[in-house]
């Protein structure tokens, strides 16, 4: 994989093009459309593989570290979606107003750690089988 691409990974891993905020976590077709953007790194795992050079221990922590560095994104996206409604409903509550909807979203939301849990592993699966000499921290 040359180095270009490589830049262009972790760029998109640490900030890419879709940004989490308050807007987009009460939104939940924008937040799905957040998080799809920010898993493409994970769907292109196997693309990525085959034009990285797994021979080279380098090329395979440099991958390493993208993907490292896009699960703590969207780990820090979703914690911080979860604690935006649950400010919210928080909020409505000592309102007295009903939150169902709001607790329904908080509820989608804490699903889709179990989710990444899942994205996380199938990846991290590719990953070992193709750089089977790197070693996971």
């Amino acid at each position: 994989m040359n180095r270009e691409v490589l830049n262009e990974l972790a760029e998109q891993a640490h900030e890419g093009p879709a940004q989490m905020s308050e807007r987009v976590c009460l939104n939940m077709s924008q937040f799905k459309a957040v998080l799809r953007q920010q898993r493409k790194i994970d769907d292109n795992i196997i693309l990525r593989m085959n034009t990285t050079d797994t021979a080279k221990m380098s090329e395979c922590k440099a991958l390493f570290a993208v993907l490292q560095a896009a699960y703590q994104r969207r780990d820090r996206d979703i914690e911080f979606c979860l604690n935006v409604l649950d400010q919210k409903i928080k909020q409505k509550q000592e309102a007295g107003t009903p939150s169902f909807s709001l607790q329904t979203q908080y509820e989608w939301v804490d699903g889709e750690r179990k989710v990444e849990s899942i994205v996380k592993q199938r990846s991290l699966d590719v990953f070992k089988a193709r750089c089977p000499f790197f070693e996971i921290p």
